[in-house]
């Protein structure tokens, strides 16, 4: 009986050794330290111009939250802030999404849930989605009723945006200048 007692505390010690382990992997994971930004919101990580055109930010916070993920058929998880930015100058028009994540291991989860989420939905979405270079950057490419758009990780940060009337070239150069690290 007593074998029986000491067999079944051994077990218990060890499902709580194993349940300590992942908390404090779990913790590790989602709050690492930032590379990129240190107490910064998303509309910060958008430069205050681009080719020109002034940031007009359109959403922050919840309420980009919520209007991101009226977009979205997908969850989204592990957000520390979004924000909704626009671009405009003599025609030309830069949609772009700035999320925040923990840490960059879940800005590179979030940004491959989203391209399994496209390839799933299917149509445009999934048969133009690609991976490309631009700016020295992997980037996810697809598009959607003529429209294409672009996301990708960089540190703790996704981005995605939608450019109207802007040439390859400009776009290079935005997705080059996206995040601003000088702010």
């Amino acid at each position: 009986m007593l074998e029986i007692m000491s067999r079944n505390k051994k077990i218990i010690l060890t499902a709580l050794a194993l349940l300590l382990v992942t908390i404090v992997l779990a913790y590790s994971f989602y709050h690492a330290p930032s590379t990129l930004v240190a107490n910064v919101n998303a509309a910060e990580i958008a430069p205050d111009e681009l080719l020109g055109m002034k940031k007009i930010v359109v959403s922050t916070g919840v309420d980009a939250l919520q209007r991101v993920k009226q977009s979205h058929t997908g969850s989204i998880e592990h957000v520390k802030d979004v924000a909704i930015v626009h671009y405009m100058k003599e025609g030309k028009i830069l949609t772009l999404w700035a999320t925040l994540y923990p840490n960059e291991t879940v800005a590179n989860t979030e940004t491959e849930k989203m391209r399994v989420g496209m390839q799933n939905w299917g149509g445009g979405w999934a048969s133009e989605l690609k991976k490309v270079t631009i700016a020295e950057k992997q980037v996810y490419q697809t598009s959607s009723d003529g429209v294409t758009h672009y996301f990708w990780a960089d540190h703790e940060c996704v981005f995605y945006i939608i450019p109207h009337n802007l040439t390859q070239d400009e776009i290079s150069l935005i997705i080059d200048t996206i995040p601003d690290e000088d702010r």
